[in-house]
C-alpha cells in the first residue's frame, strides 16, 4: 500500500510516503513554525519525485496526539483535506501508538513531551494520565518487573526510575506510515470507511482561554 503519513503532534514534524517496506520520501524537522505550509510542500514534493499523484495514494495517516495542540490541530486538518479531496481513508495513531515498544517481559511505559512540568504518560494499555515525572514515578510500583520507558520525554522520566531502560527508537513517519497499514488491514475496508474521522487526543485543556466575547463569537460560528 501506498501512504503518506504526517506527525506534527509531538518535537519532530515528519512527513513519510512509503509503498510497503519502501521508503519512497522523507522529511523531519525540529522546525515549528509554518507546519501547514511544510506539510502541504513535502506531501507534494514527495509525490513528484515517486511520480505519483494524491490518486495513486491507498491510505492517509496521522498522529492525533497527545503532543502540541497547535501541531495537532494542523496536522489533523491538513489530512483531513487531503484525504476529502483525494477520497482516500485516513487512519489517526495517538501518540501512544506511536511510540510505544514491544517488550517481550515486563512493561512499556510511554513518555510524551507535553512543553509544561507534567508530561503525558501511558503503562502498558493502561489509561493516560497527565502528570509530573515524580509524580508519575511514585505510581509505577517496583516488583522487580523490567521497565522499558519510550518515547520523546522518556529522559525526563528516567532519573525517577532508575532501574529503567530508555528505548533508544524514535519513531517518526515512517514508523507511524507501517503501523497504519498494519491497523487500516486490521480493522479492514467497511470498517474504516465508515468510521468517524480521526479527532484531536487531548490529555488536558488548552493553555489558552478565549475571552467572553471571543469565546461567543466561536460559539456563533460552529453554531452557524
Amino acid at each position: 500500500m501506498k501512504c503518506l503519513a504526517v506527525n506534527t503532534a509531538t518535537t519532530i514534524l515528519s512527513v513519510a510516503l512509503t509503498e510497503g517496506d519502501r521508503v519512497l520520501y522523507h522529511f523531519s524537522t525540529a522546525e515549528t513554525r509554518d507546519q501547514g505550509n511544510l506539510i502541504i510542500h513535502h506531501a507534494q514534493e514527495g509525490l513528484k519525485q515517486a511520480g505519483l499523484g494524491f490518486a495513486d495514494l491507498d491510505l492517509l495517516a496521522v498522529v492525533t496526539g497527545p503532543g502540541s495542540f497547535t501541531g495537532i490541530r494542523i496536522g489533523l486538518a491538513a489530512l483531513r483535506g487531503m484525504a476529502m479531496a483525494a477520497q482516500k481513508p485516513l487512519i489517526g495513531l495517538s501518540s501512544f501508538e506511536l511510540f510505544a515498544v514491544p517488550v517481550a517481559e515486563g512493561r512499556n511505559i510511554v513518555a510524551v513531551e507535553s512543553w509544561r512540568q507534567e508530561l503525558y504518560f501511558q503503562i502498558d494499555q493502561d489509561a493516560p494520565v497527565n502528570e509530573t515525572p515524580e509524580t508519575f514515578a511514585e505510581k509505577v510500583k517496583d516488583d522487580g518487573t523490567s521497565v522499558v520507558i519510550s518515547g520523546d520525554a522518556a529522559e525526563k522520566l528516567l532519573p525517577f526510575l532508575p532501574k529503567a531502560a530508555v528505548s533508544g527508537s524514535l519513531p517518526d513517519a515512517v514508523e507511524l506510515a507501517k503501523r497504519a497499514v498494519l491497523k487500516y488491514r486490521a480493522l479492514g475496508d467497511e470498517a474504516v470507511a465508515t468510521a468517524e474521522r480521526p479527532a484531536p487526543f487531548y490529555l488536558r485543556p488548552a493553555d489558552v482561554t478565549l475571552s467572553g466575547r471571543k469565546a461567543r463569537n466561536v460559539e456563533g460560528m460552529e453554531g452557524a
